[in-house]
């Protein structure tokens, strides 16, 4: 990433699609967003979370305009913003900015481009919502479970021992389906 005090340049503007924005950007809200798919079990308190992969990125985008040039470079701009034509299949545009480098942003889609505001004598704002566009990949795991050895009751009888030799089971299997019905099952 670039230093954004040595080339605080870089950092005014997005490249959209190839294209410099007009006047100068400020982004903010882009994230790396985890999904995660809580599995419970019933009659368990707690649950196993299990990875899903990746989510996509939401941020917005404010450009800052106070020069005329700046309006006639937005009404270029703002083409590539366009709404697609009904029937016709929206594409991802290429994206670039320093701050959304480490966090894997390189394409993105138009959410919403909001109505342009006057935000004080001379200075107008126009703000646009971006969602991250990127190809799904296949991506599924399981975090490893705390190994922090807390005191817990230890087993009494014969069914909490089952229940114990279970919950293991499930966390970390290392017997086959028949040794555990037989174990259970005192067979």
């Amino acid at each position: 990433m670039p230093n954004p005090i040595e080339q605080a340049d870089l950092y005014d503007v997005i490249v959209l699609a190839g294209q410099r924005s007009p006047g100068q950007a400020q982004v903010s809200g882009a994230g790396s967003p985890r999904n995660w798919d809580e599995r419970k079990g019933y009659g368990l308190s707690g649950a196993f979370l299990v990875f899903t992969g990746d989510g996509l990125a939401t941020f917005q985008v404010r450009l800052l305009f106070w020069e005329p040039q700046h309006f006639a470079q937005w009404d270029t701009f703002s083409r590539l913003l366009a709404r697609p034509q009904l029937g016709a299949r929206p594409k991802a545009l290429d994206y670039y900015h320093p701050y959304h480098e480490p966090l894997g942003i390189k394409s993105v889609v138009v959410e919403d481009v909001l109505q342009l505001d006057q935000i004080e004598p001379g200075l107008w704002a126009q703000d646009i919502k971006f969602k991250q566009y990127r190809s799904p990949k296949p991506t599924l795991s399981k975090p490893e479970g705390s190994t922090a050895q807390l005191n817990e009751p230890k087993a009494q009888d014969e069914f909490d021992q089952s229940m114990v030799y279970l919950e293991g089971q499930i966390t970390n299997p290392t017997d086959s389906v028949v040794t555990i019905i037989g174990k259970v099952f005192g067979r």
